[in-house]
């Protein structure tokens, strides 16, 4: 996969809550241990420890590359489903997701309307207003699923996926 690639889905991962620093840390020193001469963007992320959230999120951004740019937020979605089957935490995931909008770019404007309705779905639901809070916990699992074959990364590791 493309550096830039993992470098926005940390950025996204990041701005969202679901990745801290430190991710995205191990994520560079893993990238300067195998490659012969790394970006220098690279280097500059692995120097970061100290750094805050935003000023990550900026190095990130600063790396160079071309890529799908619905291509971050459909392996964001497919990470926060892997966290969903494995933590059943529901509420979390929709607050990940619900911070995901805004920054899907125009290309995913559907994509951004599907994650609105069943987050706002799921606020309903649990609020007591509105739906029946097993159906849409069952929605959500549905609409992720949908993401499972973007798999690459894993929660704090740049692994490939079998």
């Amino acid at each position: 996969m493309e550096i830039k690639v993992q470098a926005e889905i940390y950025r996204l991962g990041l701005y969202i809550g679901f990745f801290q620093v430190k991710n995205v840390i191990e994520w560079a020193d893993q990238l300067i241990e195998k490659l012969d001469q790394p970006p220098y963007e690279i280097l500059e992320i692995s120097l970061s420890s100290n750094s805050t959230i935003a000023s990550v999120c900026s190095k990130l951004t600063d790396v160079k590359g071309k890529y799908d740019q619905a291509l971050p937020i459909q392996r964001i979605l497919s990470l926060l489903n892997d966290e969903l089957i494995q933590t059943s935490d529901v509420t979390q995931i929709c607050t990940y997701m619900y911070r995901l909008v805004g920054h899907n770019p125009e290309s995913c404007d559907d994509l951004e309307v599907s994650i609105i309705n069943v987050t706002t779905s799921w606020d309903l639901a649990v609020g007591g207003y509105y739906g029946d809070v097993e159906e849409v916990r069952n929605e959500i699992y549905e609409f992720l699923s949908e993401f499972e074959s973007f798999k690459v990364l894993s929660k704090g590791k740049s692994e490939k996926s079998s």
